[in-house]
């Protein structure tokens, strides 16, 4: 969840702070096949900004997946510098009345990206200094599509935050009460020593990224610790596998159990295909017990 400030954001910042950055990082499901959409929207930053740097995360979200969208954004953005600018287009909703948001961190980050869901569990330990919404189309290009609002809305915008024109001019402040979130489970169950999860992203490795998040070999806000031995309970089917620290010193296409490199639980095969074999995608629920 968002860490919240003062609802009205104008009163207690600065918003008319002319910090200007050089850095635009996109974020997709255009796919492979979409690259010309990329194209496009580069072409309408490069033309408000022809001085901005303009990074891909990924255009390879799978198609509408809010849920990895949020996972990839969160687990990306705080390798950036400062000032950097996230555009997040994975907006099934395009052309409905879901609102366009524009927001600042009090890291200095700054995101563009509809109200669908996307940024729900990106901030667990940000605040948020002012958020709009997006509505002053003196700002868009035009003709603005009813399509493509990534191109006509998103990027241009992006691209004027990059010149220092304050969020303020963007359109009014939003209440962070109405902010859209996704709904992925995660209930632990401490004296069951169990964890009812989501799949948050799996790679091309076949690698599953849950969202259990782990610190210190424990599961954040828990006193529990991750044994030698983890079971996995999906699809009505019962699968163990060894906690491991490294892919190197286990046996091949052996069901594994890691801290992966963003700090959550991943499952996985040495050498093999995970997701393939357990048949499972992202946002399938399942059941981890350690």
């Amino acid at each position: 969840m968002f860490i919240k400030q003062n609802k009205d954001f104008r009163k207690n910042n600065n918003c008319n702070d002319r910090i200007l950055t050089n850095i635009i990082a996109i974020l997709t499901d255009f796919g492979p096949l979409g690259g010309h959409y990329v194209a496009s929207m580069k072409g309408t930053i490069l033309k408000i900004n022809p001085n901005v740097n303009i990074i891909d995360i990924t255009q390879n979200i799978s198609s509408y997946s809010i849920i990895e969208a949020s996972y990839l954004i969160k687990t990306t953005y705080k390798h950036f510098p400062e000032h950097s600018v996230f555009l997040v287009v994975v907006d099934p909703g395009v052309g409905s009345s879901r609102e366009i948001l524009a927001f600042k961190s009090d890291s200095n980050y700054y995101f563009i990206g509809p109200n669908n869901g996307v940024f729900s569990t990106i901030f667990s330990n940000e605040k948020i200094v002012e958020c709009v919404i997006v509505n002053n189309d003196e700002y868009f290009n035009k003709p603005v599509s009813n399509t493509f609002h990534g191109r006509d809305i998103m990027a241009p915008i992006g691209a004027h935050i990059t010149r220092g024109v304050p969020l303020s001019k963007f359109g009014p402040s939003f209440n962070l009460d109405n902010l859209t979130e996704i709904d992925v489970e995660y209930r632990l169950i401490p004296n069951e020593r169990t964890i009812h999860c989501t799949v948050q992203y799996i790679d091309n490795f076949g690698n599953i990224t849950t969202n259990i998040p782990i610190k210190d070999n424990l599961i954040e806000g828990s006193s529990l610790s991750l044994k030698d031995t983890i079971e996995l309970e999906s699809k009505n089917q019962k699968y163990r596998g060894k906690f491991a620290t490294h892919f190197a010193t286990e046996s091949l296409h052996s069901l594994l159990f890691l801290v992966g490199s963003t700090g959550y639980l991943e499952i996985s095969m040495n050498q093999g295909n995970a997701a393939k074999d357990l048949l499972l995608k992202v946002g399938d629920i399942i059941t981890v017990r350690i």
